[in-house]
Order: structure tokens, then sequence, then C-alpha cells
């Protein structure tokens, strides 16, 4: 289970299927903090937000976790998690890059 996110930085709006989709990276969890976040990394994540399958409800994506395989998925991926208008959460899934 990805950590709770306490406190995040937009990095930009983009739009997936028609949809205004703002992305966003994870300054703070219950159990780490981020200072800084490379702008190349950013960019990255937005591109592959471009193409990812949002689901329906989302308006804010958050990476929590920068590219990375894991021992369950194989395959690089972002953490990412899916807020709705009110910040509320609608799911956790990986994104592929």
């Amino acid at each position: 289970m990805a950590n709770k996110v306490i406190s995040s930085s937009t990095i930009k709006t983009i739009m997936n299927g028609g949809r205004s989709i703002t992305l966003k990276y994870a300054t703070e969890t219950d159990s780490w903090k981020r200072y800084h976040l490379a702008t190349d990394v950013q960019e990255k994540f937005a591109k592959a937000m471009e193409k990812a399958d949002v689901p329906d409800g989302a308006t804010t994506a958050i990476m929590t976790e920068t590219e990375h395989p894991s021992k369950k998925d194989s395959y690089p991926h972002y953490t990412t998690v899916y807020q709705d208008d009110n910040g509320k959460h609608v799911t956790t899934k990986h994104v592929s890059p």
C-alpha cells in the first residue's frame, strides 16, 4: 500500500481522454518528506500520464514513487495516487512510462 499523501506540489495540468488532470508529486507522506523532484522526472511522469488509463472521477494524479520496478511488478512504473475534485482518494495505480 502506498503511503498516505500529506502534501504535494503541482507539476502541470494535462489533457487525458478529453479530461483535464492536474499532475502533482508528493512532497510529504506519513512516512517521508521529499524536498525536490528533478524537472526531467516531472516531465517523464507527465508524458506517461498523457497516455495513462485515468479512473473515472479522478481529477488529480499524485506521483508518490518515482519510476521503479518492484517484486510484484517487474516492469518500470510510477506509483500514482488518484483523487477527485474534493481531494478524496479514488484509487492507487501503477503508471507505466
